[in-house]
């Protein structure tokens, strides 16, 4: 997955998924940066921080708690583009590190 494809998918599920929110430009670029890192951490072992790695572990208050404005408004995102764009035994992966 290219981070032209992770950026269509970021814009348009957004849009349809999470209308009431608003994400500017830049706000969709941070998160399609934060998603591209899963991406890599995934498939090449891309070191990624504390927010990603809560969000990995599906530690919900970590996550919260590491989460810049933009990525505390995008949970739902994290959330889809996981269940949807990593394979499923992500969550072991994470909590072995």
């Amino acid at each position: 997955m290219s981070v032209i494809d992770i950026r269509k998918w970021v814009g348009e599920n957004a849009k349809a998924l999470m209308q009431s929110t608003h994400f500017s430009i830049s706000d969709l670029d941070h998160i399609t940066m934060c998603m591209e890192h899963i991406y890599a951490w995934y498939h090449y072992d891309y070191p990624v921080g504390g927010f990603l790695t809560a969000v990995l572990k599906d530690n919900f208050m970590e996550a919260c708690l590491h989460a810049d404005d933009i990525n505390r408004k995008a949970l739902y995102l994290y959330a889809l583009f996981l269940a949807n764009k990593i394979p499923s035994d992500y969550k072991r992966k994470a909590l072995k590190k």
